[in-house]
């Protein structure tokens, strides 16, 4: 072989070692026909949420727990990556905190896409549709919304649910809260009349650990559920959808629904 022909030879060589260890690299990082994922941490999936929102989420000690928890526990394996949730999080943190890229790959949060959010991150194909509940305590005389116009109410920071308060309720004031469970104490100590939240968590925790409480009118706002993502992440956002496609196809949805809200027909699929 003369020199020539083994320099050309040692270059192809290099040039095709250097072009298995790119693609080696793309595997390592989650990749896809859309691109690489751009995940926070190689292989994992990071999850931020309050965790407290059950029966969707909520901490049992350290480990969360939940609808969402067990649909992204399915979703991540689908998509052969390790599922880290992050410690809870303030509701009203979680957009940006998905804009930024450097601390969550997705919020989980049962947070309904709308046009405002829309403008900071995408959503995933949408896997929830909710209304509005206004809960108040078994023994108010409130029989209508109407009825609350001037008094005090409370919402979860950076909800609809605070937004629907703010704009439907005249002259009240609205608190808002961290947690919903938060509002719930301030409704039960008497410092709110009333707490507009989501139904299908209001009915969950009113016929639990809220017992003393009531979901006095459900507001029909059609929302739906989705999970935020980046706008810089389509590959992310791609395989998310194509992941849980596969739970609506092979009915891990269904069993997880069935199993969380068992008077509730889904209507997503």
């Amino acid at each position: 072989m003369s020199v020539s022909r083994k320099i050309v030879s040692v270059f192809l060589a290099l040039t095709l070692a250097a072009g298995l260890s790119g693609l080696v690299g793309c595997q390592q990082s989650g990749f896809t026909g859309n691109g690489p994922l751009h995940l926070v941490t190689a292989n994992t999936l990071t999850i931020g949420s309050d965790c407290d929102y059950p029966p969707f989420i909520s901490m049992d000690g350290a480990q969360p727990q939940g609808f969402e928890y067990e649909l992204m526990t399915a979703i991540a394996a689908d998509m052969g990556l390790t599922l880290v949730y992050l410690p809870p999080q303030n509701f009203d943190t979680l957009v940006a905190s998905v804009q930024g890229q450097g601390k969550m790959d997705l919020a989980v949060s049962s947070m309904t896409i709308n046009p405002e959010r829309q403008q900071s991150v995408n959503f995933c194909t949408p896997y929830f549709d909710s209304n509005q509940a206004v809960v108040t305590l078994k023994t108010s005389t409130y029989t209508s919304v109407n009825d609350l116009a001037g008094k005090v109410v409370g919402a979860q920071s950076g909800t609809t649910g605070m937004d629907w308060a703010k704009e439907n309720i005249p002259g009240a004031t609205v608190k808002g809260y961290n947690q919903t469970s938060e509002g719930l104490a301030a409704l039960r100590a008497g410092e709110i009349q009333a707490l507009i939240f989501d139904e299908p968590v209001a009915s969950a925790q009113v016929a639990g650990s809220y017992n003393d409480c009531q979901v006095m009118q459900v507001i029909a706002t059609g929302e739906q559920y989705g999970f935020a993502v980046s706008k810089d992440n389509p590959a992310l956002e791609a395989a998310v959808n194509t992941s849980l496609q596969h739970m609506f196809d092979n009915g891990t949805y269904d069993r997880l629904f069935k199993k969380y809200f068992p008077h509730m027909t889904p209507t997503v699929h």
